[in-house]
């Protein structure tokens, strides 16, 4: 099931809970799943079971929960021996949607962008833990937005946060840049304090992202498609971005689970 925030300063910054238990999983028909670098940050918080994770040559099998706050490679994951989790889906801005809820700089959360919850939020992270395994799944929603917004910080939002709510919701560069009077020098400051990227990176992903999303849900392999409707400069850049960011070819990742094709989505 997926269920979005009530409150209003968690919604801000979350887009949905997604919740699962060992049926859901049955019904991802395949397990074993890719994610790739994005500007979204997840959540994985695991209440039953274990899930294996390959990263960066890094090979493990654990019950503890993990945020992921940036992919900078390709990561495998297996849920086939997951019971019950809970996935907590980010706004696609980056770093900037989890600040208001972490005591770190960007720099810092980008060396450590993969890592157990407990390592980031503290032995709060170990209570939620408990309480929402054992937690009436109709309170779960309720509990998780109370935990955030125990943390929420609103004078950590910053200037993206602002951008994308009242200018830009995709935080296009040239729309901030005409409304603000700001230059791309400014611009770039501000993204790689509160995104940890710089625009042109942000912006990038942003595309790939969307991409990657329409790829691995319509199949579709008309490459001239994706040139003409995302602004590629030719067929040959579209196959060496896709390539840059997966490791495979648009041919090979058609047919490959993507975690992004079973996500839910809100357009």
């Amino acid at each position: 099931m997926v269920y979005e925030p009530l409150l209003p300063e968690v919604k801000r910054h979350i887009d949905h809970y997604w919740i699962l238990n060992a049926s859901d999983v049955l019904t991802l028909n395949n397990t074993q799943m890719f994610a790739y670098p994005g500007i979204t940050p997840d959540m994985i918080i695991v209440l039953e079971g274990h899930y294996s994770l390959s990263y960066q040559d890094k090979k493990f099998r654990s019950n503890r929960s993990l945020l992921f706050s940036f992919i900078y490679e390709r990561v495998h994951i297996d849920f086939s021996t997951l019971k019950r989790c809970i996935i907590v889906k980010f706004k696609s801005r980056a770093l900037s949607s989890l600040k208001p809820f972490i005591r770190a700089g960007a720099d810092t959360i980008m060396k450590n962008s993969v890592a157990f919850t407990e390592d980031v939020f503290g032995i709060g992270m170990q209570r939620l833990n408990d309480y929402l395994k054992t937690c009436d799944p109709r309170l779960l929603v309720c509990g998780l937005d109370s935990w955030f917004a125990q943390r929420y910080r609103k004078e950590d939002e910053g200037f993206i946060v602002e951008m994308s709510q009242e200018v830009s919701t995709d935080c296009d560069l040239s729309t901030i840049m005409y409304v603000t009077g700001y230059s791309y020098s400014t611009l770039e400051r501000y993204f790689k304090k509160e995104t940890g990227l710089p625009p042109k990176a942000f912006q990038t992903l942003q595309r790939f992202k969307k991409v990657l999303r329409e790829l691995s849900t319509t199949k579709n392999q008309d490459w001239q498609h994706y040139v003409l409707q995302y602004g590629y400069y030719d067929q040959s850049h579209f196959i060496k971005e896709m390539k840059r960011f997966t490791g495979n070819t648009p041919s090979a990742l058609v047919q490959m689970p993507s975690f992004i094709e079973l996500r839910p989505h809100y357009s």
